[in-house]
């Protein structure tokens, strides 16, 4: 009986013991979960701030926020984005010099207002250069590395893409601009006074204005006339103040986005693709709106104003009358003028003006 009793005993301790080594392994199974976890995480995150101009209700600000969105998700959250619309982190004229220094490390703006920080960045708003929307898209985009060079060069910013704006064309209060003459006399708010410049060739008084006045200006008479994107021409529902409008591509605008240099270069090689890529497509599907937006524009606009389509002929005499100036911009561009001339005789060729 003592004999049959120790062996029960010493069975049931060597159960025991293999109850308690299979505990063990349990629990080391379970902690090593965890730890393959945290293996992907990022070891490092970089916080990028975009400002941006514009608001982010616009149709075209959505594949904005899907690069966004998507840099965090493919970097794993090693990369985060965190935009800021309307001016909301720096103003818009400011928004070079913000990403310059670093107190934003991403910024989206139009070309136009730095025209004066370098010559080149007036390419994007040259008088009656493009024959279309289709060319000014096409030529533009084409001429991203070699903004990005000037950025590069002068300002510690690279360009990751260059988007087109609606082009600027006048409307008229009184009578429809169909002549080179019809412009003599008139009072014209524009948006600057490199814009001045370009319709006092023509006869007219140029008055900058912000284009949030624009409405009042025209519905009190103290501007005759105003130069604006067909945005703003929509928008602002200006045809109820301005009867005519003359379709004929008469400014060309653009936006780029740029990156601080020197927080690039601190980017791991995956990510800086990875950016690179979204840039990418997130400029083509702008691009892309931006064409359906225009044509949505003017079909609205010819439902509610008389728009006139300028035919080629007058359009070449006004092309001549502004030929100094365009000349004049491009003797400033310096070398860059050649691949500004080239991209957009490359596509004026492709896209031949309609009227």
């Amino acid at each position: 009986m003592k004999k049959l009793l120790l062996s029960i005993l010493v069975v049931v301790v060597v159960a025991g013991l293999i109850l308690t080594g299979c505990g063990e392994k349990s629990t080391t199974t379970s902690t090593s979960a965890p730890t393959a976890t945290s293996s992907t995480a990022p070891a490092k995150t970089y916080y990028l701030r975009w400002a941006q101009f514009a608001t982010a209700v616009l149709e075209d600000s959505q594949p904005v926020i899907a690069m966004a969105e998507n840099i965090g998700k493919r970097t794993n959250g090693a990369c985060k984005v965190e935009l800021f619309w309307s001016d909301s982190l720096v103003p818009m004229f400011e928004s070079m010099d913000a990403v310059r220094t670093g107190s934003a490390e991403m910024a989206t703006f139009p070309f136009g207002p730095f025209g004066g920080a370098d010559p080149r960045f007036n390419s994007s708003e040259m008088p009656l250069y493009y024959n279309t929307i289709e060319a000014q898209v096409e030529a533009q985009a084409a001429l991203m590395p070699f903004y990005s060079g000037v950025f590069e060069e002068k300002f510690n910013q690279k360009a990751l893409t260059v988007r087109s704006i609606i082009p600027l064309n006048p409307g008229n209060s009184k009578r429809p601009l169909k002549t080179a003459d019809d412009w003599k006399g008139l009072l014209v708010q524009t948006i600057s006074p490199a814009m001045s410049k370009f319709i006092e060739k023509f006869g007219a008084v140029g008055a900058p204005a912000s284009p949030i006045d624009v409405y009042e200006l025209l519905q009190k008479g103290t501007v005759d006339a105003t130069v604006q994107s067909l945005g703003k021409y929509y928008e602002a529902k200006l045809w109820e103040v301005c009867k005519y409008i003359t379709n004929c591509e008469f400014i060309s605008a653009s936006a780029v986005t740029t990156i601080n240099k020197d927080v690039w270069n601190k980017l791991p090689k995956d990510i800086q693709d990875i950016i690179l890529d979204e840039a990418k497509k997130c400029e083509a599907e702008v691009n892309r709106l931006t064409l359906k937006i225009y044509y949505s524009y003017l079909d609205e606009l010819n439902k509610n104003m008389e728009v006139y389509n300028l035919p080629a002929a007058e359009r070449a005499k006004w092309q001549a009358i502004l030929q100094p100036v365009v000349d004049d911009m491009l003797a400033q561009m310096g070398g860059f003028a050649d691949q500004v001339k080239k991209t957009a005789e490359d596509a004026n060729k492709k896209y031949p003006y309609p009227y």
